[in-house]
């Protein structure tokens, strides 16, 4: 399909039924989770450990083939956490794994397939060992991590950095630096003169959120009717 040929109420009901089902069966599994969330197939994200919280309007996009994970896994006397702030954005198969800590702050986006661990795992001689060496990661606000961009155990990452895709992050970040390669190195500074927007301005108040959303699909399927979206499902035409 070369568009979306849903009306708009169809829409409506499809989102009510998303929402709902975030909020019974996902909702439950953070420590907290702000308002206005947005889960597109909630069904297809796994959250799984203890102190998992997320902040204001929380963006997340899975499918079935990419389903977006976060995940804490440590010992029980460990208090291991993923703290994660307002209005950020998850892509489909976004990992965020914690045995310590991971924090991201403010309007973050996190492009299709990226990673971030403050842990190996497994430890070079001792592979057995069910508490590995962590170290916490820290990502400031409206940071940008590209498609499959890794960001390994002790990374600090700046305020409004970007990590090119496919970049390999082992060591800190400074504010406003574009990097990018295996390992990740500066390409490129941005002008901390030059005003920045960021999801926030657009998503940070509940209100806001609501009424972006509702605009954008009131404008994106302007014009469909029930009659011409099943014609597309039955009968597919070119152009569709």
């Amino acid at each position: 399909m070369r568009r979306d040929h849903r009306p708009y109420w169809m829409h409506q009901a499809w989102e009510r039924y998303e929402n709902a089902w975030a909020r019974h069966f996902l909702h439950p599994h953070f420590e907290r989770i702000g308002p206005a969330a947005k889960i597109v197939r909630p069904w297809h994200v796994e959250v799984f450990g203890p102190n998992i919280s997320v902040g204001t309007s929380l963006h997340v996009i899975a499918s079935k083939d990419s389903v977006v994970r976060f995940t804490v896994w440590a010992p029980h006397d460990r208090d291991a956490a993923i703290k994660i702030g307002d209005a950020c954005l998850f892509s489909g198969g976004t990992r965020i794994l914690a045995a310590k800590r991971v924090t991201i702050g403010h309007a973050c986006m996190f492009a299709a397939n990226a990673t971030v661990t403050d842990c190996d795992w497994h430890g070079l001689y001792d592979r057995i060992d069910p508490a590995p060496e962590g170290r916490p990661v820290t990502i400031g606000d409206n940071v940008w991590i590209g498609d499959g961009a890794f960001v390994g155990k002790g990374v600090k990452i700046g305020d409004h950095a970007v990590i090119g895709a496919r970049a390999v992050v082992t060591k800190d970040v400074p504010a406003y630096a574009v990097v990018a390669g295996s390992p990740a190195k500066v390409v490129k500074m941005l002008d901390p003169e030059t005003p920045m927007r960021t999801r926030l301005d657009q998503l940070g108040e509940v209100r806001n959120i609501t009424r972006f959303m509702d605009s954008a699909y009131r404008d994106a399927l302007r014009g469909n009717s029930t009659f011409g979206w099943l014609r597309s499902r039955f009968f597919p035409q070119r152009g569709d």
